[in-house]
Parts: structure tokens; C-alpha cells; sequence
């Protein structure tokens, strides 16, 4: 008996010493994060399947834990990572009644907010085109009941076909495909032939798609044009991948007498030089109306730096 006992003994201790050594790690991760309680009680979950049980307040929205890079940051870096750093500055932007739409949505961590914040009469298009990552965005908003928050299943760019998409685990980094090895195909269309958008004002385009952000500008000419507010994402290595560089995306815009401004926090607009530099990625405001600009952010405690 005793000897027949020594491997289960064994198994035993190897597993309690594999989950010390986990829990020693989660611990030590932990310490990193901005609510080290939640990051914990995240891990733990995650571990033990649970994960989208857990639903938690963002924004003053609901959302669930999914096993997702973006649900894991807002659930416990809610106010450090920078989607939270863009929807301080949105919120000061936007009002009841505009009309927003968010192209590279994810799991909803903008659209959602905004479409709850800002009421019904405020619509709200939501662009997703990973089916993964856009269940998980239809989950997160059937969890908060908004009828002026509209969900599309599809990528936006220049022209009407399908695109090879990235199929990686770390959803904040999918996007469209250069080479198509390990890519999902999804269907592309251009903004401009999206009929519920077709005669509608949009105070604020939102375009995060990871270097792909001129070829949807490209299929949105006519939109732009009853455009006031482009909020959009500059990433200068991901935009190499597309034969294209962050100096073409300015110049696309400033063509078009758009001024653009570096947001370099949510209190600090940086107006572009006509050939920016961008060592990495970061967020860019363009706007056709400076004046309409000041108006919607007076009194909110941001400084707008004109180029001298």
C-alpha cells in the first residue's frame, strides 16, 4: 500500500507546487497593474473558466471578462491604459445628439460608453469586422439594452471585396492582412456605400485599425465631407506593412484642409506639422473647423497648441 501510494503522493505535491509557483507569478504580475485585487481575481478565473460570468462597470457601462487583452485592461487598468485616456477626451468632445461612428470598435470599449452616455438620440455605428472579437461586442452591448447603438460585421476600406484578416489572440492587434498566412477572410466595403450612412452628419469618425486608416478614409470621400470630428489612430510600423507611412495619411487630410492635432493627453491637443513624425503609434484629432473645435472643448480644461 505504501509504495502504491508514492506516485499519487508525488502527483500530489507536483501539482500544489505548480499552482504556488502560478500564484506567486499572479501575485508578482499583480503589483503592476492598477488594481492588483482585480487582476488576481481575474487570473483565478480565467483559470478556472469562469471569466464571462463576471460582468463589471466601465465608463458607466457594462461589460463582461472575456479572455481578451482589451476586456482584461478595462477591468483592472480601467483608468491607466489608453482607451481609457481616449474616452476622458471623447467625453469632453461629444454631446446628446451627435451622431458617432466608431470603425475598429473591438469589444465595444468606446461605442458602448458613448452610445449610453449620450442617450437615444444620439446614434452610434459600431464597425467590427473579427466574427470572434464582434460576438463579444454583440454580448457587451446586449448587456446594457442601447437602441441607438448599431453593430456591422465587416471591415471598411477603399473598395467593395474581402480582405484576409489576423487571426491572433491578442485582439487589440487583429487586423488586415498583408500576406494571409493564418488569416480569416471577412468581407470590406466602403463606408461611403453604407446606406444607413448615407445622408447622416457624423460629428465624430473614429478610425483604429491598426495602419489601415488612409484606405478607409480613401472609401469614406463623401462621408468626410459631412464629417466635423476624425479621431484616429497613427502607427507608423503598421502602416509600412500597407506600403504606406503616417506622413501619407497626414497629407491625405491636410489636402483636404483638415488641421490635425496630436492628442497628446486628454487635456492636450499638439496641432501637426504638415510632415509629422510619429517614433511609434499614437492619436490624432483632425477637424475642418477650428473655431467649432474651441467651442465644444471651452470650459473643459484642454489647451490646444497651435503650430507657431
Amino acid at each position: 500500500m505504501t509504495v502504491n501510494n508514492v506516485p499519487k503522493r508525488g502527483g500530489v505535491l507536483r501539482r500544489v507546487g505548480r499552482n504556488l509557483r502560478w500564484g506567486w507569478i499572479v501575485l508578482k504580475q499583480s503589483r503592476q497593474q492598477e488594481l492588483p485585487t482585480r487582476y488576481v481575481l481575474a487570473q483565478i478565473l480565467f483559470r478556472l473558466k469562469l471569466n464571462e460570468r463576471m460582468t463589471f462597470e466601465y465608463f458607466g457601462a457594462r461589460f463582461r471578462l472575456f479572455n481578451t487583452s482589451v476586456s482584461q485592461e478595462m477591468f483592472y487598468n480601467p483608468s491607466r491604459w489608453h482607451g481609457a485616456r481616449d474616452m476622458c477626451f471623447l467625453r469632453k468632445l461629444v454631446r446628446a445628439g451627435d451622431t458617432i461612428v466608431d470603425i475598429g470598435a473591438n469589444v465595444g470599449s468606446h461605442a458602448i460608453p458613448l452610445a449610453k452616455a449620450l442617450g437615444t438620440t444620439s446614434p452610434v455605428y459600431a464597425f467590427e469586422p473579427h466574427p470572434r472579437t464582434f460576438a463579444y461586442l454583440q454580448a457587451n452591448a446586449a448587456l446594457n439594452q442601447l437602441p441607438n447603438l448599431h453593430l456591422y460585421n465587416f471591415a471598411l476600406g477603399e473598395s467593395e471585396g474581402e480582405v484576409a484578416f489576423t487571426d491572433e489572440k491578442n485582439d487589440d492587434l487583429n487586423r488586415v492582412s498583408t500576406h494571409g498566412s493564418g488569416a480569416i477572410i471577412v468581407p470590406v466595403k466602403p463606408l461611403d456605400s453604407i446606406e444607413c450612412l448615407d445622408q447622416a452628419a457624423i460629428t465624430l469618425l473614429k478610425v483604429d485599425v491598426e495602419g489601415y486608416e488612409l484606405f478607409v478614409l480613401r472609401g469614406a470621400s463623401k462621408a468626410l465631407q459631412r464629417t466635423e470630428f476624425i479621431f484616429l489612430e497613427a502607427n507608423t510600423r503598421h502602416s509600412q506593412e500597407f506600403g504606406t507611412t503616417v506622413q501619407d495619411l497626414a497629407g491625405y487630410l491636410h489636402a483636404q484642409n483638415w488641421t490635425l492635432y496630436r492628442v497628446s493627453d486628454p487635456q492636450t491637443l499638439v496641432e501637426l506639422p504638415e510632415a509629422p513624425h510619429v517614433d511609434d503609434w499614437e492619436n490624432w484629432l483632425a477637424t475642418r473647423d477650428v473655431a467649432l473645435l474651441r467651442e465644444r472643448l471651452e470650459g473643459q480644461g484642454v489647451q490646444l497648441q497651435q503650430v507657431s
